[in-house]
């Protein structure tokens, strides 16, 4: 550490830089090689503008155990392999914190698990003593952006107080709980993929889930507002080999239980899951959810057929000013407080194969002879990409 800092005098590790409290500039790139640079706290930059830049080497392959940033402002943190596994343990807590005392942290192409082992022969006991959370956000404008987090309790979590946050092109594989949980004001949550949960449990797991809170954290009062949820692929289960497969508690799509929620857009979501809740508002104010696509998982494990609702309030009243439009599902049930109510279809798990080109496949491209007649449902432009690719080692 008592080095110069450049390519032929380097520091150590990433996590001595900050426990030495070096110091950077705006503008400045902080670059890691190939090893283990510990559980590195990331501090500073709080009074500027630019930004300051941590990320690997060209071909280098930097990796921690996990990493927290406070006391913070303007990082981009880049391409790290975050995992306990790296030093042959487990751990529960979160594997990235950006506690909420940051903001305008970006997070981008990182790779996050519990573990990369395979997990076929681990009992559920296992699972919840190993797994940790991927990423948990309490800090202001802060982006999550095409990063891969595999094997955890939950995926990303997304704080009442981390206004503005925004979630983008990540991939979700292998949770035991919520794909994404986000409770903020003001978020986008988009083209993200969340697939093979885990069931091990009683819980209601989803892919995505949301509930408002007061000023002392009481569940159900206040409000959640001004939040999109766009071309997401929601799906509970890819691999016909899963281990703890989906049983009567599987995962249902989008939970939004305990409102109220307030101008919301839901919209270009792919949803395959054998659970009642496709999508759920309860307590929905000027709300639309549009242009969505909401099946029966092809593997059929579970009788129930996945439905799109918005229903009242539990305790607190009426929803209302609502739309439901060019969404395409097996049943729509509760519309409470839904003013516009148009060009939606219902399709039947019997005649999935008829309207789309290989449903089984996971493809839900719309059939030729449906483009037409359905040219308003936009959901064929959600993202959907190669399973192949997300599907871990078991």
């Amino acid at each position: 550490m008592n080095n110069k800092g450049t390519y032929a005098s380097p520091w150590r590790t990433l996590d001595s830089v900050f426990i030495t409290n070096k110091k950077f500039l705006p503008g400045d790139t902080i670059f890691l090689r190939t090893g283990y640079h510990g559980f590195p706290i990331v501090q500073g930059n709080m009074e500027t503008k630019g930004f300051i830049t941590i990320m690997p080497q060209k071909g280098q392959l930097p990796t921690v155990k996990k990493i927290e940033v406070k006391s913070a402002q303007r990082w981009h943190i880049i391409g790290l392999k975050i995992s306990p596994e790296i030093i042959g343990t487990y751990e529960k807590g979160d594997f990235v914190s950006l506690k909420s005392t940051s903001s305008f942290i970006s997070l981008s192409k990182c790779t996050i698990s519990s573990t990369d082992s395979c997990i076929n022969r681990w009992t559920s006991a296992q699972l919840t003593a190993r797994f940790g959370l991927g990423i948990r956000v309490e800090g202001q404008d802060c982006s999550l952006i095409d990063n891969t987090i595999k094997q955890v309790l939950f995926g990303i979590s997304v704080s009442k107080s981390a206004v503005r946050t925004k979630v983008s092109y990540n991939t979700i594989y292998g949770f035991m709980n919520d794909g994404i949980r986000g409770l903020s004001d003001g978020s986008i949550y988009e083209y993200n993929t969340v697939a093979g949960s885990y069931a091990i449990d009683d819980n209601h797991d989803d892919a995505f889930q949301s509930w408002s809170t007061d000023e002392n954290g009481k569940v159900g009062l206040g409000k959640v507002a001004n939040v999109i949820l766009r071309g997401n692929l929601f799906i509970s289960q890819v691999d016909p080999d899963q281990p703890f497969k989906q049983n009567v508690s599987g995962m249902q799509g989008i939970g939004n239980f305990d409102g109220f929620f307030e101008n919301w857009i839901v919209e270009n979501n792919v949803i395959l899951t054998d659970m009642w809740h496709g999508i759920s508002f309860y307590g929905a104010i000027n709300c639309k959810i549009t242009n969505n696509v909401v099946l029966k998982n092809p593997f059929n494990v579970q009788p129930f057929t996945p439905w799109i609702a918005i229903y009242d309030h539990k305790k607190l009243g009426q929803s209302n000013g609502n739309t439901i439009s060019n969404n395409l599902t097996s049943t729509i049930k509760e519309k409470k407080g839904v003013i516009t109510f148009n060009n939606n279809v219902d399709v039947l798990p019997k005649s999935y194969d008829e309207y789309f080109v290989a449903w089984k496949a996971f493809d839900v491209k719309l059939n030729p002879k449906f483009k037409k007649q359905h040219v308003g449902v936009e959901y064929m432009k959600a993202r959907l990409v190669d399973l192949k690719k997300v599907i871990n080692c078991h």
